[in-house]
């Protein structure tokens, strides 16, 4: 229903009924938003989209008509609002979603990594690079990766459907190559990979990194990621996202990617989200997103590196907060576009994901839905002639002012 979180899922279909519902990675993620962007999260190579899981939907459209919308029934606005934008087409007042069969096993494997000199870091980014095409590549493994501008590499990855023996097994030989190299690498947090019972993995009690809602009547289960409370209310200097296709994993394209990734991380800090790309999921999981609104450029995608910055610090209004270093916001604004200029050298038309993308993007068209901008445009025109749901880079968004409220063509 309309405000539900994943979290209230997570709890209703694993926690409690043993099944596996595809949502987003943090828990106070919005679910029908969620769905209206595309929808990735930790497994999205195993089980696709949050978008490729709607089933149905309740929409009120800009005449004021409750529509349930499904395959068969007005498929044209179906379709847009499974990746077409969120508060585009309607207000999305209720969904059906398709679950899914739980695996016995979630995992992650850990550890940072930082190198003695930009040699070694270039080789400590190919060694990764050639590991994950050989070992990681497929529905197993997702979440993120990080290159950081000091030379250190976090590893931060989730797994599902294998024990930990499993993962141990599939981690060794990277870890032992890591931990012989010791002239060129300093191990700052544990190299480690482990599994545990899919059940428990969003249960509220017993995670020490869960941070529980303290208002009043708040359920017991409505948690959230210590991790994730820097993003609340921060102030952004930069933000970019790009798809990296998979074809840059082959051997031949295997240095330019390398140094492409060094070269960015001489401005900033890159994380390559590997379960934000398709690349290597089963053909059934391709085949659903393909049904989608959203970029097919995430299909052959291994990966989608986002680039940004910012300033924790909550920004509120009424709420007392330091002076914002203007100087150094915009120095670091530079520094994420020269990042993300030295990855589209590869990838020069890259898609970028709607929902952590550039605010500034001046080819936003082409960069979120790809070659499904016109059909969009043209359900949008359907849907909505006048404009009653326009937002900031959203589907039609170029025939009006950037307020919104004054239409130009």
């Amino acid at each position: 229903g309309a405000g539900a979180v994943w979290m209230d899922l997570y709890h209703a279909v694993t926690t409690q009924a043993s099944r596996y519902v595809q949502g987003g990675s943090c828990a106070t993620v919005g679910v029908a938003g969620l769905i209206q962007s595309g929808g990735f999260n930790s497994f999205s190579k195993r089980f696709g989209t949050a978008a490729a899981g709607l089933l149905e939907a309740e929409v009120v459209t800009a005449d004021g008509r409750v529509r349930v919308v499904n395959p068969c029934r007005e498929p044209d606005l179906f379709w847009a609002i499974k990746g077409g934008g969120g508060g585009t087409f309607g207000v999305v007042t209720r969904v059906t979603l398709r679950t899914h069969d739980l695996p016995g096993y979630f995992g992650y494997a850990s550890g940072r990594v930082r190198a003695r000199s930009d040699k070694g870091f270039k080789q400590l980014i190919a060694r990764f690079i050639e590991f994950y095409r050989e070992k990681l590549l497929g529905p197993i493994w997702g979440e993120h990766v990080s290159f950081y501008p000091n030379n250190t590499f976090h590893i931060s990855m989730l797994s599902q459907g294998i024990d930990i023996a499993q993962a141990r097994d599939i981690w060794q030989p990277f870890f032992e190559w890591v931990s012989s190299q010791s002239k060129e690498f300093k191990i700052v947090a544990p190299l480690s990979a482990t599994a545990a019972d899919a059940r428990g993995y969003w249960s509220a009690a017993g995670h020490p990194w869960w941070i529980h809602d303290p208002r009043p009547g708040a359920p017991p289960y409505h948690v959230w990621n210590e991790g994730d409370q820097g993003e609340c209310g921060a102030f952004l200097y930069g933000y970019d996202s790009l798809w990296l296709p998979a074809s840059l994993l082959e051997r031949e394209r295997r240095e330019a990617l390398v140094e492409a990734l060094f070269a960015a991380t001489r401005y900033q800090l890159v994380r390559l989200h590997i379960s934000k790309g398709l690349a290597g999921a089963p053909s059934q999981v391709i085949a659903a997103a393909r049904r989608t609104a959203t970029n097919p450029a995430m299909l052959d995608a291994f990966t989608l590196a986002i680039i940004a910055d910012g300033d924790p610090t909550p920004d509120f209004p009424g709420f007392p907060r330091p002076t914002l270093d203007l100087i150094a916001a915009r120095k670091s604004a530079r520094e994420i576009n020269l990042a993300a200029a030295e990855l589209r050298k590869l990838v020069p038309n890259a898609g970028s994901y709607v929902s952590e993308s550039d605010y500034f993007n001046k080819s936003w068209q082409r960069a979120f839905w790809g070659e499904n901008y016109s059909r969009l445009r043209t359900i949008k025109a359907k849907y909505d002639p006048d404009g009653l749901f326009i937002v900031h880079h959203g589907v039609g968004s170029e025939d009006w002012s950037n307020d919104g409220f004054t239409r130009i063509t």
